[in-house]
């Protein structure tokens, strides 16, 4: 058994495969999606630089058996998520033990020099929740979600109030309106008709060979005076090998909610993965997120605990 470092030119492919057949094994969450992983190295990774983070791809840890991979650290920002092949459980203890400290830099440090250290794991897999408590370790009571729908299996139309309209992002031009659009969603303190924001994180996600099959979807509304006129925007990798999707971000403008919209731009995603024969389409959720999903006609797989340890 080896343990190695993630290197992106010489392990991607590797990792990706790795994720795609515990997928596909499980037809499950339990183990990442390798659009998730794209997500973080293409998107995420020049976010956390931006703000004088490290990387998080920089502290992807795997285990080989006879050169075939068999378990990974998967860093999220400050959290730690591990995928672990069926067969090879008892490796959870020693990648907690290899991630507290070989991970511990993604961690901010409090002024006691101490670190909340943060290990995510499905409910589903119990086994994990023994060994972390077993560790010391504390679930907080907040939770996330897996939730998924069948585009296949799904009916669904596009139901929107007079004056606004649906589209998917190859229709709509301008960039810095769609990720502008969707950073006030998250952050509707910075609420600005003439509000842009470094569009690095944006642009960094075609660099993904993934990007070619993925697409935007969002909704703008026609009668805006403003110079941004997006009210919803979503982002869906698409891996094409396992047919799966995954939708990460998602956001609606704080003062277009509440009118179905944010529904509606969902209902278009089910559309366009039915198009492009997507079995199943993920998206990540917590708090009322979980309930605007299911609305929308997600089912939620599993709940995930945030399982917090001082170090």
């Amino acid at each position: 058994m080896e343990i190695r470092k993630f290197n992106l030119e010489k392990h991607l492919k590797k990792i990706e495969a790795f994720l795609r057949e515990q997928y596909i094994e499980n037809n499950n969450m339990t183990s990442w999606l390798p659009e998730r992983l794209h997500d973080l190295i293409y998107r995420m990774d020049t976010q956390y630089i931006e703000k004088g983070k490290p990387k998080s791809s920089d502290y992807i840890f795997f285990w080989e058996d006879k050169n075939e991979i068999v378990a990974c650290i998967l860093p999220d920002g400050d959290a730690i998520y591990m995928s672990i092949k069926k067969g090879y459980e008892e490796l959870y203890k020693l990648m907690i033990e290899y991630s507290e400290e070989n991970c511990i830099e993604l961690f901010t440090k409090d002024e006691d020099g101490t670190v909340d250290f943060l290990v995510i794991a499905n409910d589903s897999l119990k086994y994990r929740q023994e060994i972390l408590k077993a560790k010391g370790y504390k679930k907080q009571v907040e939770e996330d979600y897996d939730n998924y729908v069948n585009p296949q299996e799904t009916d669904v139309f596009i139901d929107l109030p007079d004056g606004y309209k649906l589209l998917y992002g190859d229709d709509y031009n301008n960039e810095s309106n769609k990720w502008s659009a969707c950073n006030l969603g998250f952050h509707p303190d910075l609420e600005d008709p003439n509000y842009e924001n470094n569009m690095s994180a944006y642009n960094s996600r075609k660099a993904s060979s993934m990007y070619k099959d993925s697409f935007e979807c969002l909704i703008i509304d026609e009668n805006s005076k403003e110079r941004n006129n997006v009210c919803s925007y979503c982002f869906v990798y698409v891996d094409v090998e396992s047919k799966t999707a995954f939708i990460e971000p998602v956001s609606t403008r704080e003062k277009y909610r509440h009118k179905g919209i944010g529904t509606a731009m969902m209902h278009g995603v089910m559309l366009k993965c039915k198009e492009l024969g997507i079995e199943k389409c993920y998206v990540n959720s917590y708090d009322w997120r979980k309930k605007f999903y299911n609305a929308a006609g997600f089912i939620t797989e599993d709940s995930i605990g945030f399982w917090h340890k001082k170090i």
